[in-house]
């Protein structure tokens, strides 16, 4: 095994050269379609891994002390850095407000800071950093385009100051999402819950609304 580390230019090495038989890709659509368009050239076998908008949906006859660990895990699992992570959670109406309700208390309680016994950190904690300092500009991007369309804050929503200049963001819990924010299309790739409301336990509009979305990978169902 070989392992060559780099960023845009090495992976752009690998895929140009006519030595390497087959390229596995996990990322963005947008590098995965250069990624696609560089292997053509030599008619390189290509498998393109390019994110997901998983949704997790809980009907309104779940028990809801059951299912609030798979919600935690689904979104806060390595800071949310997870390509089949939970990025959308539709809620039953019937259920929701109390789904809300149990689930903010957890959400503030995650300890966040360095994972490891480092830099004064115990490393007794539950999320960590991103990997990417841009991705926090991402995130705020999408949080702050929710609120400014009429979703609901509960908690984080910005980057950790406690932390800084570490790239930490804030476990964050919003609410009454709608398909006209960004982030109901976009991946967030971060520590953040996202819930929308399925109005009068239908059916149908959940089934609407998880596949009003052009990404795919994972989904659950719970009941």
């Amino acid at each position: 095994v070989q392992t060559i580390t780099g960023f845009g230019d090495a992976g752009a090495a690998l895929v140009a050269c006519p030595k390497i038989d087959k390229i596995i890709f996990t990322g963005s659509p947008a590098v995965g379609k250069l990624v696609m368009a560089g292997a053509s050239k030599h008619l390189k076998p290509v498998i393109l891994e390019l994110g997901g908008k998983d949704p997790m949906v809980f009907c309104e006859d779940v028990k809801l002390k059951d299912i609030l660990p798979w919600a935690m895990r689904g979104c806060f699992q390595n800071c949310g850095q997870n390509c089949c992570g939970v990025e959308r959670l539709f809620v039953y109406e019937g259920i929701y407000d109390a789904f809300i309700q149990a689930i903010l208390p957890k959400i503030k309680s995650l300890r966040q800071g360095i994972p490891l016994k480092c830099c004064g950190s115990s490393g007794d904690v539950d999320c960590g950093a991103m990997v990417m300092e841009g991705q926090i500009d991402i995130i705020q991007q999408l949080i702050d385009d929710a609120v400014s369309k009429g979703a609901t804050l509960h908690c984080g929503g910005k980057r950790n100051m406690n932390l800084a200049p570490g790239q930490f963001y804030e476990p964050t819990l919003i609410s009454g999402i709608t398909s006209d924010m960004r982030i109901a299309k976009e991946e967030v790739f971060g520590p953040v819950m996202c819930v929308v409301q399925v109005p009068e336990n239908d059916d149908d509009e959940c089934i609407r609304l998880v596949n009003d979305c052009e990404f795919g990978l994972g989904s659950s169902v719970y009941s």
